[in-house]
Formats: C-alpha cells, sequence, structure tokens
C-alpha cells in the first residue's frame, strides 16, 4: 500500500465514522507517523508504506475512530502562529479565541506596560500569546486546575517566555495577590459557558474527551458575573475587561458589565458571523 492509497481507505473510514475532517485527519496523522510535512505527501503519494510504518499508523488511526481529537493524539495545537502542547488535561485552543487576541491587541499598542490577568487560564495559549506579541506586558495567569497549571508552565517554557508570564493556582480571583488590586491593565477570560443541558449537540470530540470542568457551567453567566463584579476591585482607571462568550449570551454578558459600572461595551463577530468577544473598560 502507498501514501495515497492509505490516505484514501482512512478518509473512506473516517467518514463512516462521523468525522467531518476525515482527508485532514487523515493526513495530519499520516504527517505524523512518517515525519512528513504535510505538503509533502502531495509529492510522496506513490511512497510505498512499510508494515511498522502502518502499524503505527493505524494505531494512531484507531484512536481518532473513537473521536479522540486530533490535537490530543498529536500532543499539539497552533494558536496565533506558535505550537502549543495539549493534552485532555486542558482544552484545545480554537481560532474562534483569536478574535480575541485581536481585539485586545487593538486597545493594547506595542509600548504597553503593565499587568494583564488571564481569567482560566487552561493551555496558557492567551496569557503566552499576549505575552509574545506585547513585549513590555506581563501576563498573570490563574487557573483552579493545576493540572491545566501544568500544561500552561511547560508552554510559557517552551515558547521561552516564563520570565513574564506567572502563574496562580486560583478560583477566579480567590488567591490572586493583593497588590495587585487596581493595578491590572486588562483582565481577560474564555471561562466555562457551556450549559450541561447541552452536552448532547456537542460533538463526541468534545463531549467525550476535553475537560468538562473547562466547559460546562451549571449557570453559564456565573463566570462573567464573578469577572464583571470582580472588576472594580482589580482593574485598574481606564483599564480593559474582554472575554470570550458562547452563541447567543453576548448580549446578556454586555449588560452584566453596564450593570457593573463598566463603559463602552462592545460585541465582535467570529470568522462564522457569531457573536464571540465583548469587551469594555473601567471609567476612567
Amino acid at each position: 500500500m502507498n501514501v495515497a492509497e492509505l490516505l484514501k481507505t482512512t478518509t473512506a473510514w473516517f467518514r463512516d465514522r462521523g468525522i467531518e475532517t476525515a482527508r485532514l485527519d487523515a493526513e495530519l496523522l499520516l504527517s505524523e507517523t512518517l515525519q512528513l510535512e504535510r505538503m509533502q505527501l502531495y509529492t510522496s503519494f506513490d511512497r510505498p508504506i512499510d508494515p511498522a510504518e502502518l502499524d503505527a499508523y493505524r494505531a494512531l488511526v484507531r484512536r481518532r475512530g473513537k473521536h479522540e481529537p486530533v490535537a490530543y493524539i498529536l500532543g499539539e495545537r497552533e494558536f496565533y502562529g506558535r505550537p502549543f502542547a495539549v493534552d485532555p488535561r486542558v482544552l484545545i485552543p480554537r481560532p474562534d479565541t483569536e478574535v480575541l487576541i485581536d481585539e485586545v491587541l487593538a486597545r493594547l499598542d506595542a509600548e504597553a506596560e503593565g499587568v494583564v490577568l488571564d481569567y482560566g487560564t487552561g493551555s496558557g495559549a492567551i496569557a503566552i500569546t499576549l505575552a509574545a506579541e506585547r513585549p513590555a506586558l506581563k501576563l498573570l495567569a490563574v487557573d483552579v486546575s493545576p493540572e491545566a497549571l501544568i500544561v500552561a508552565r511547560a508552554n510559557a517554557e517552551s515558547l521561552e517566555l516564563a520570565d513574564r508570564v506567572g502563574f496562580v493556582r486560583s478560583d477566579g480571583f480567590a488567591r490572586v495577590p493583593e497588590r495587585f488590586a487596581g493595578q491590572l491593565l486588562a483582565i481577560v477570560a474564555n471561562p466555562p459557558y457551556v450549559d450541561p443541558a447541552d452536552k448532547p449537540t456537542l460533538m463526541a470530540d468534545v463531549r467525550d474527551h476535553e475537560p468538562g470542568l473547562a466547559l460546562f457551567s451549571e449557570d453559564p453567566l456565573a463566570h462573567y458575573r464573578r469577572i464583571a463584579e470582580a472588576s472594580a476591585t482589580w482593574l485598574a482607571d481606564g483599564a480593559l475587561l474582554a472575554v470570550e462568550v458562547g452563541q447567543g449570551q453576548a448580549e446578556d454578558v454586555a449588560a452584566l458589565f453596564e450593570a457593573a459600572g463598566l463603559v463602552e461595551p462592545a460585541v465582535r463577530k467570529d470568522l462564522a458571523g457569531i457573536e464571540r468577544v465583548v469587551l469594555a473598560s473601567r471609567p476612567a
């Protein structure tokens, strides 16, 4: 069997199991097995697959056939042009969250100095990306999960940003050092916002493999309410609050921010046209 035949067979097998990205996943897993760039597969269609390679590939394919996310199988996902290690301890970073990064960067110029808090950091993708894009910033990455913080720290180290990203295990703001009160330049967050009642509607990849602690909230607006209420304590005058929200939540979250005394609320859509990011500021 050669590369072309193996990709064709695997793609059909994935499709039979309801995997929407069948061809892409087949290519990514074969690239990993053969240690080739994905584009190199297209110049290697006639390359024969030896038995050891076939066995290794089949092991990865079987995992994907059970709807294990490709990012977990490969141990990595690219976010904002950088590789982040991921495993079942953390959510997989998604392109939707890059919209949040874009909006924060648009409001914090290249010379911006100060501390930004990432509420619920997970893999560290948001905090580490902001540190990489804005060299004068320092990031405080907060998460209730000690396992997630292990992954985030490793990502900061591998991307050589550990000197500007600090980590705190905390349920919300409970253990954030008091010296940061009234000092934060921004708070950013992609908190749990999925109603557990919606779990049956999620893709099996997400529902059965990604950490429920980072996905679900009995009250989908609870974390936004907590952040809004805490903003007066932690944000500096004129500082930014920026959060990712679930579909249909933007209006309610913006209202929570206004009720907490935040000003200039704004909503931004993701690439699919869904209202995905809500921003506001503490009064100057």
